[in-house]
């Protein structure tokens, strides 16, 4: 029996006796119908419903369209990580937490603060390090 495969990359059909077959180690099969596909997606990385120019962009645009009518009018789902998601319900705001009064400090038990002198930012040269002849 025949079988038309699936090219992997843009979702063309692939007619018996043409296209590539590429295995992966770990046993996973693609099928190519061309040698750009194969190329755009083994060596470029590159998805295939992302491209104007494949048959997966234009089904994948198709089933947005047909999920888009049958949403309701008016609601639209929020976009997270490049997939539609539904927003979350929100979650119950929690009271504000309750500071603790500051402590009354007396005059008489505060001790005052050394004053300190300001830090000079100047380098300094070599001729302030070396002692001064007289």
């Amino acid at each position: 029996m025949v079988v038309k495969r699936q090219c992997s990359f843009c979702a063309a059909e692939i007619e018996p006796g043409t296209g590539m077959m590429f295995v992966k180690r770990d046993g996973t099969i693609f099928h190519f119908c061309t040698s750009s596909c194969r190329k755009q997606q083994l060596h470029l990385g590159r998805v295939g419903h992302r491209l104007k120019w494949t048959r997966a962009h234009a089904l994948k645009k198709a089933a947005d369209r047909s999920a888009a009518a049958a949403r309701p009018a008016g609601s639209k789902p929020a976009m997270r990580g490049g997939k539609r998601e539904p927003t979350p319900a929100k979650a119950p705001e929690l009271p504000p937490p309750v500071a603790a009064p500051p402590a009354a400090a007396s005059p008489a038990t505060e001790e005052p603060k050394p004053a300190t002198k300001p830090r000079s930012r100047a380098k300094k040269t070599a001729a302030d390090k070396t002692p001064a002849k007289e």
